[in-house]
């Protein structure tokens, strides 16, 4: 019987960085304090006889020696059944020498592109944790979804990592591409949906992340961003939150299922919930169970918990995952503090099974 030949190819991760020093693993270890260093200094240290790059990081209120961010690692192999590679995804993700949650992530073919990354207070790095990503409304930013949704308020007491993402800048005006909206990252063909999966990748290099518990919430614009994830990242994502977004995605096919909550206001003059408006977006209602269609949805009115003012439809779909809507009445475009309350609910109790 002919050997089969196989061959492996192991395909190096390597980040490019200016000037990094090479110090022994007795000066600088993972975990050790940095606390005369200047945050975001990186060094090049051995581990197991392997170089490994670390960087000043102000983890929990201390600066301490963490493992940088590193490039995706792929494995090829080649045998008499060919077989295609797998995609390699080369970036670099940087922290700001001045503020230690501003993220400057550089993925191949794109434009750097930024990010905030906020831990809670008391982090631990043996226990995984949920990882939120922020997606904010079109010609904002990320300190804008932060700032208007008040999410850090809670992060500490239930243990979340968030990040907000910018969107592409183009002609003072940011935005993502989420599918059939919106422009200028449409105009641009940006591809939003890569930097977020690189995003990922790269916090769950640094740091310990609960893979049942990676959830996207955005805001008008960014809530399509949102939908675009569960549509074509089920496998990544587990749960969404919209807020006057809109289903943009002509293609949603999740191949797992995902919890969407969608809260909206019957008045929103933006992304109106009967659908069309500006953005000619669709019927609400008739869209925001879309995604889960394929996984034997029913709706469940013993889930509903009754609110004055609220017009409320809840999903029961497969492994335990749910849809719902949330329709306040007489509200427009805004983002309230109880909306942030109600997804933060929604989310710890959904946990992909």
């Amino acid at each position: 019987m002919r050997a089969v030949k196989k061959v492996f190819v192991a395909l190096s991760a390597i980040l490019v960085w200016t000037a990094i020093p090479a110090v022994s693993a007795n000066a600088v270890s993972i975990g050790q304090t940095c606390a005369k260093t200047t945050l975001g200094t990186r060094v090049s240290i051995r581990v197991s006889k392997k170089p490994v790059i670390v960087v000043c990081r102000n983890i929990a209120g201390r600066k301490k020696w963490i493992r940088a961010a590193v490039q995706t690692l792929a494995t090829t192999t080649t045998s008499t059944t060919t077989l295609p590679p797998k995609p390699i995804v080369s970036f670099t993700d940087v922290v700001d020498s001045v503020d230690p949650t501003l993220h400057t992530i550089t993925v191949e073919s794109m434009q750097p592109r930024t990010y905030l990354l906020n831990l809670p207070i008391g982090y631990d790095s043996t226990k995984p944790i949920p990882l939120v990503l922020g997606f904010h409304s079109r010609t904002t930013n990320a300190n804008e979804f932060l700032s208007s949704t008040q999410i850090l308020m809670f992060s500490t007491d239930m243990q979340f990592i968030t990040v907000a993402i910018n969107g592409s800048l183009h002609d003072n005006a940011t935005s993502w591409n989420a599918g059939n909206c919106c422009a200028y990252a449409t105009d641009y063909n940006e591809n939003d949906f890569l930097l977020t999966s690189t995003v990922i990748e790269s916090i769950k290099n640094q740091f310990s992340i609960d893979d049942s518990r990676i959830w996207a919430i955005g805001h008008s614009n960014g809530g399509m961003m949102s939908y675009h994830l569960a549509c074509d990242m089920s496998d990544k994502i587990t749960a969404v939150a919209i807020v006057g977004g809109a289903l943009m995605d002509d293609s949603c096919d999740p191949i797992k299922p995902v919890s969407i909550i969608h809260i909206h206001g019957d008045l929103d003059p933006t992304i109106p919930f009967t659908g069309g408006g500006k953005f000619d977006v669709p019927n609400i209602p008739a869209s925001v169970i879309r995604p889960n269609t394929k996984f034997s949805c029913n709706i469940a009115s013993n889930e509903i918990a009754p609110l004055a003012q609220v017009d409320q439809t809840v999903w029961s779909c497969e492994h335990e995952t749910q849809t719902k809507l949330m329709n306040y009445l007489d509200n427009g475009h805004e983002w309230h503090l109880e909306y942030t309350k109600e997804i933060l609910r929604f989310l710890f109790a959904h946990p992909r099974k």
